[in-house]
């Protein structure tokens, strides 16, 4: 099976280093300075321990005319440049599928213009950090969930692919198969919801949410406003598990933070603007998250600037 992924930031080299494994894999890049580098050195993994490993795999550089030759894309872009990518994925055929690995939730709207291939929705739990074109840093092992849009079918295209990817590389890779793709997407947006924004704006790294009682106020403080998008039977669960996501990536820094510190957009319109249209069209009140939001805004504002 040949597998093309879309992207060439943290999450994308590390799905192509991993996959290349077991896979004829295609990475595309959107800049030329990435593709000669790519070419040149492969891609470099490091973890923890400090252990490094090099994987040479096909680069190409993602352009309005590429050919669509594999059977899977895998698009590891961020939610806000899924607009250039689109329009060429909208080409795809029933015999190919595309898996979204984006954080937030804004872009399932967006997919309603891919009409014909099988559309695939994931999470990412691992932590990853890009250190330079070629080179990622592991910070945290974690899993892959996936769903199926609009509902997750037995007869999946992409069962060979999810098989294959479990009997091979499945122990130090997981993967793991979801039946409903809103609840797990809402699993994960809330994570996000939480952590990235207030991680961002206090410049500090996941653990110090939990060890700081003012932070950790302030973390439940917003759960508080938000948990409305949970089953009531599960508040408590979920409230649990955003917890435990910042103990088990205590030393991580949130890709929101990292975006603030280097001066990049975020995603926090894909995060917390979609939670608050959510609230507008439910008829709730969310005025800690919109003032969130809009310092988010602010941070990146001059960033920027």
């Amino acid at each position: 099976m040949r597998i093309g992924i879309v992207g060439g930031g943290a999450v994308g080299l590390l799905y192509a280093f991993q996959l290349s494994k077991v896979f004829t894999v295609t990475l595309y890049v959107k800049r030329d300075e990435a593709l000669q580098t790519i070419k040149n050195q492969g891609i470099t993994i490091s973890n923890n321990d400090h252990k490094k490993e090099t994987r040479n795999v096909n680069v190409m550089k993602w352009e309005s005319d590429v050919p669509l030759k594999d059977d899977l894309y895998i698009v590891a872009t961020k939610q806000y440049g899924l607009s250039e990518i689109l329009p060429v994925l909208e080409k795809c055929t029933k015999d190919q599928s595309i898996l979204f690995l984006q954080n937030g939730m804004s872009h399932i709207d967006m997919l309603a213009h891919i009409s014909h291939a099988e559309i695939l929705l994931g999470i990412v739990e691992h932590g990853v950090k890009k250190n330079n074109d070629c080179t990622i840093m592991w910070t945290g092992k974690g899993r892959t969930k996936l769903a199926g849009y609009p509902e997750t079918q037995a007869d999946l295209h992409a069962s060979s692919f999810i098989n294959k990817w479990r009997d091979t590389i499945g122990l130090d890779f997981p993967i793991e198969v979801c039946e409903d793709f809103y609840e797990m997407m809402m699993e994960k947006l809330l994570v996000n919801a939480i952590i990235n924004p207030l991680t961002a704006i206090f410049d500090v790294r996941n653990g110090e949410l939990l060890t700081n009682p003012y932070f950790q106020k302030c973390m439940k403080q917003l759960y508080n406003e938000i948990k409305f998008l949970v089953q009531v039977e599960k508040r408590e669960e979920v409230w649990n598990h955003i917890c435990s996501i910042c103990e088990k990536t205590a030393d991580n820094i949130s890709s929101m933070k990292r975006d603030i510190n280097e001066g990049r957009q975020t995603e926090v319109d894909a995060i917390l603007g979609f939670v608050i249209n959510l609230a507008k069209k439910q008829g709730k009140s969310v005025p800690l998250t919109e003032f969130i939001y809009e310092a988010v805004k602010g941070l990146q504002n001059n960033a920027s600037s």
